[in-house]
């Protein structure tokens, strides 16, 4: 189990009260409150795996702080105890009121886990007082995307020499000759195409699987990826807002997408299209791209310009 305390305890104590225990009419002793402890620091229901998470505490101890224990549970079963005494906690054994400061790391690999934190405060009366109000579930951490742009994707031509390819892994495009030569880039770091086609189809992208254009050949590819492509309606707030890899899961499950299979055609400037990878071969991983400019036309300067965000 990952440690949980990160850089040691900072705690720090105020004020100091001095409780005596005798009546002083008929001599006998007056009892002494137990402890108090709060939560002070508000807390998320859900936390990341790794995530720090920050816990305050507020104590108060007529009797004097004795011992604090610090307990981490994991679904129930205890991932950490541990106690310390008021020294080792910075306090002096007169000390009555004061605070705790803890930082605990959501672990790894605990996705859907349920984290529960039981500090008990001892006073020198052996009375105590355990707060368990600290309580969260982990949630899978989501790495950054990894983001393209400027990305000219340029109409094909017969002897392979544009640069009408794309490799999300890579990050650039590559011709159909670099992918036949004998050095990289291959055929498996190839995601799609662009062509512009006849009739309906105009700007187009298809994956390696299902590019069909006269006059091109990629038959003799060792790997054809076949990714799959989705026509989005998100807004241009919602695009600008794509940080993670989460984002781009949540995108390709949106109900509102259009599925296109492995070739989407007739594009046009500012659509946003998601996309997944080939599973077999690029790990089914979610992306995005978004069309930017159209330079319509099937001779080899022709392209389209795309944006591309693509899981990390």
């Amino acid at each position: 189990m990952k440690k949980f305390l990160r850089n040691g305890l900072m705690l720090a104590a105020a004020g100091t009260l001095l409780f005596t225990a005798c009546d002083p009419e008929n001599g006998e002793e007056t009892p002494i409150n137990a402890p108090t402890l709060s939560l002070t620091s508000e807390l998320e229901s859900e936390y990341a795996e790794g995530t720090d998470v920050d816990l305050s505490y507020e104590w108060e101890a007529p009797g004097k702080i004795g011992q604090v224990q610090y307990v981490v549970l994991v679904d129930g079963s205890t991932a950490l105890d541990t106690t310390f005494t008021e020294s080792e906690l910075g306090f002096s054994a007169q000390d009555s009121v004061g605070s705790l400061n803890f930082t605990l790391t959501a672990p790894e690999n605990s996705a859907g886990s349920i984290i529960d934190v039981e500090v008990t405060l001892i006073d020198r009366e052996n009375q105590s007082t355990t707060n368990t109000e600290a309580s969260f579930e982990v949630i899978e951490s989501s790495s950054p995307l990894v983001s393209y742009t400027d990305i000219l994707v340029y109409a094909p031509a017969g002897d392979g020499s544009t640069n009408t390819w794309f490799s999300t892994n890579l990050g650039e495009t590559v011709t159909e000759a670099e992918v036949n030569s004998a050095s990289a880039p291959n055929s498996s770091d190839v995601d799609f195409g662009y062509y512009y086609g006849a009739n309906s189809d105009f700007a187009s992208i298809a994956s390696p699987n299902a590019y069909n254009l006269a006059g091109i050949n990629i038959d003799d590819w060792n790997t054809r990826n076949a990714t799959e492509f989705k026509l989005t309606t998100i807004s241009d707030e919602e695009y600008l807002g794509l940080s993670t890899s989460a984002d781009l899961e949540t995108v390709w499950n949106r109900e509102d997408n259009v599925n296109e299979g492995e070739t989407i055609t007739n594009l046009e400037v500012g659509d946003v299209v998601a996309f997944q990878l080939d599973p077999n071969n690029k790990d089914g991983l979610y992306g995005v791209f978004k069309v930017i400019t159209i330079e319509p036309g099937i001779e080899t300067n022709d392209y389209i310009e795309i944006e591309v965000l693509i899981q990390d």
